[in-house]
């Protein structure tokens, strides 16, 4: 695995630290597992929920074993680490908060490529040929829309924290 690739990576650990800000809940200064009716993922810890991950103990479920579980699970299959700094952190994000398909469709469809849900050498090559930052930027009034698109219901409580989640992703890619 390259060093890039790593899950030690300055690279991966500052895009996890963005993410467990936004996934983490805390309780008299200990992350704790919640189960809140309205999110379909059931029993969430770090932000891995039971849904997702079915044969993992989410009560006992530790900060380095929900790194591990991002690492594998999201920064290496929408292949992050070969993306252009910072399309790679705000595709991550879209990933663990959206999905990896949605993630990985969106960046295609702004890169006006084959929107197949696999990010190859052409999605690759495309992404190092385009301003990261208006890349990114367009990935993050994309999912602003979807967020209000789907801000319905049960899910209207958390537009707010979306729409937070995504401005604070924002100064965060401004800052790297």
């Amino acid at each position: 695995m390259k060093p890039e690739a790593s899950i030690n990576s300055p690279r991966f650990r500052r895009a996890l630290d963005f993410v467990l800000k936004w996934e983490t809940v805390y309780r008299k200064g200990e992350a704790v597992a919640t189960n809140d009716p309205a999110d379909t993922g059931g029993l969430t810890k770090f932000g891995i929920d039971q849904r997702s991950h079915p044969n993992i103990n989410i009560r006992s479920l530790t900060k380095g074993l929900a790194a591990a579980i991002y690492h594998r699970d999201y920064w290496l299959p929408v292949r992050a680490h070969e993306l252009p700094v910072p399309v790679g952190e705000v595709v991550f994000d879209i990933a663990v908060n959206n999905g990896k398909a949605r993630a990985t469709k969106w960046l295609q469809q702004i890169l006006g490529v084959k929107a197949d849900g696999f990010i190859g050498p052409k999605t690759l090559a495309a992404a190092r040929t385009t301003d990261s930052l208006i890349l990114a930027s367009k990935l993050l009034a994309r999912r602003e829309s979807f967020y209000r698109s789907i801000a319905r219901g049960r899910k209207t409580k958390f537009l707010r924290g979306w729409l937070n989640r995504n401005a604070a992703l924002s100064n965060f890619i401004s800052e790297i």
